[in-house]
């Protein structure tokens, strides 16, 4: 029987030192009361996934069998964890959605597409000096924006919340 590898030396050949998921960095842009200037989000996001996509299968049935073809590509909302700060990360994200869809006039003075923009995700060798992992969510805009949590019992932790943007695609570059 030929020799599959499976004692510890070969494994460890074949991850090596493997990737760590702490160790990426972000480019998100917040546009800032329509006024044509961004803030940029890079070390205050604290949790995110790269982005997934799924392409369905038509299903055609035929004579007792079922056909599969590919379907279309859809991308699920992306959702990201980010580390409050005294400079009002949550209320710069609240404002670009008010900028979208004003609480009280439900109305917006902008053209939709200035509001989107294009963020970068990039996942970094166990160093941080090669990229493994890059991927831009073109034409993000949150739909989502968590509770701000407050509780007297909370000790010894950041003030964090989450936010989920919808976006047009992604790519991998």
């Amino acid at each position: 029987m030929a020799d599959i590898g499976l004692n510890l030396s070969d494994f460890k050949a074949t991850v090596g030192r493997g990737t760590r998921p702490n160790r990426y960095t972000v480019a998100m842009s917040i546009p800032q009361n329509g006024t044509g200037t961004y803030r940029t989000l890079t070390a205050e996001v604290s949790a995110l996934s790269l982005p997934d996509s799924n392409l369905p299968a038509i299903q055609i049935p035929f004579r007792g069998r079922i056909l599969k073809l590919p379907g279309d590509r859809r991308y699920s909302a992306w959702t990201f964890t980010v580390y409050d700060t005294n400079d009002g990360i949550w209320n710069d994200l609240h404002a670009w959605s008010n900028d979208i869809n004003n609480h009280a006039t439900n109305k917006t003075p902008y053209d939709f597409g200035d509001h989107n923009v294009n963020w970068t995700v990039t996942h970094w060798d166990l160093n941080g000096e090669d990229e493994l992992k890059k991927v831009m969510l073109h034409g993000c805009w949150p739909t989502i924006i968590s509770p701000f949590e407050l509780q007297y019992g909370a000790m010894d932790q950041l003030s964090q919340f989450s936010c989920t943007v919808e976006y047009e695609f992604f790519t991998i570059i």
